[in-house]
């Protein structure tokens, strides 16, 4: 009876380690190799700084400055997701964000895997987000970059850009890694219109032609 109890206890143990394998996390807690983890904490890591120097060492044409880390893949070396404001080279150009996706080798190398622009105007009508190209990425309907601002909304983490309209729309980072959209009114009051989740792993692809 006790060798048989032993059997069982060893079934379920090995089919909880299964479970937690295919969702990318050890029992611990910690990530798999395969799997995207989202970020506690926005700040780069010094490894995911040193990563996004190498990988936009010579780019020229549009310039990108890293905002927060919002994930990381273990493969064989680390993939990083960067959400970045991105300028193109020219005079008055107007700032825009994308997510820029990076490789770092085990050799120490790093490379820029894809660049998803995010398009705020349509994400906040359809509350979709879908990686644009970056030659025609811009903030439309209105909308302008803009981080000296700031809402308190639950989560909030980075002010992105705004919108006057009847009062301001705002878009703001928010924790869980979301677009969140805040209307506030003419006597300060907000209210959050809409919420658009970034699919980190979704975006990691090139868009198809």
């Amino acid at each position: 009876m006790m060798l048989r109890k032993q059997i069982v206890i060893i079934i379920l143990t090995a089919l909880l380690l299964f479970s937690l394998a295919a969702c990318g996390q050890r029992e611990d807690g910690t990530q798999t190799t395969g799997s995207w983890a989202l970020t506690e904490d926005a700040a780069l890591t010094a490894e995911a700084q040193s990563a996004f120097d190498k990988a936009m060492d010579g780019l020229v044409g549009v310039n990108y400055t890293p905002l927060a880390l919002l994930g990381t893949q273990l493969v064989s070396g680390t993939n990083y997701c960067i959400l970045c404001e991105a300028a193109v080279v020219y005079p008055d150009a107007q700032p825009y964000y994308a997510l820029v996706y990076i490789y770092a080798d085990l050799q120490g190398q790093a490379s820029v895997t894809n660049i998803a622009a995010l398009d705020l105007g349509r994400i906040a009508e359809s509350g979709v987000v879908e990686g644009e190209q970056p030659e025609g990425a811009q903030l439309l309907g209105g909308w302008t970059a803009d981080r000296e601002s700031s809402v308190e909304v639950e989560g909030a983490v980075l002010h992105l850009a705004s919108q006057l309209v009847s009062g301001t729309n705002h878009c703001v980072l928010c924790k869980g890694w979301k677009l969140c959209f805040v209307y506030e009114d003419l006597q300060g009051k907000l209210e959050v219109t809409q919420t658009a989740a970034l699919d980190i792993a979704a975006l990691s692809q090139p868009a198809a032609d």
